[in-house]
């Protein structure tokens, strides 16, 4: 029984995410900021989305609405993850609004389902932009950023 506790214990520990807060100093593109926290750079990715690269129609756009929106700013990310690239992985929060979820709201992003499969929040917001025709949702096909990086990968 003292086992499964101990095992029960571990597990919730190694499943629950912790959130920091510090000033975002760059933003890479519409997915991706650094912030600085206690005088350290901190590269994030959103977690569950995935914006345009900048090389990719509506790249610039959706870079910089999120830069209009965080750039110099103090955020709050819930940590998720580590991507292979080292970058935390997070849900990127301004003034308690969910910038991941903006971005999609918008239509700036993807709803990135292969890493988010159960988040119908995201799912939702996504189909709305699209029936809306907000942001990239303008086109009639857009090329998600997967298929993009796949075609031009060098």
């Amino acid at each position: 029984m003292k086992k499964i506790i101990i095992l029960l214990i571990a597990f919730l520990l190694t499943t629950l995410s912790f959130a920091f807060s510090g000033k975002v100093i760059k933003v890479t593109d519409g997915d991706t900021i650094t912030v600085l926290k206690d005088g350290e750079k901190v590269r994030v990715r959103f977690y569950g989305i995935d914006a345009p690269e900048k090389k990719q129609e509506y790249g610039i756009k959706s870079l910089d609405v999120l830069k209009k929106m965080i750039d110099g700013k103090i955020v709050e990310i819930d940590v998720k993850d580590k991507d292979q690239y080292g970058r935390v992985v997070g849900e990127v929060y301004y003034n308690g609004k969910n910038v991941n979820l903006y971005m999609l709201e918008t239509g700036n992003a993807w709803w990135y389902k292969q890493y988010s499969k159960k988040n119908l929040e995201f799912a939702a917001a996504e189909e709305k932009a699209k029936l809306e025709g907000l942001g990239l949702w303008k086109e009639k096909n857009p090329t998600p950023p997967w298929e993009f990086r796949k075609k031009n990968k060098k």
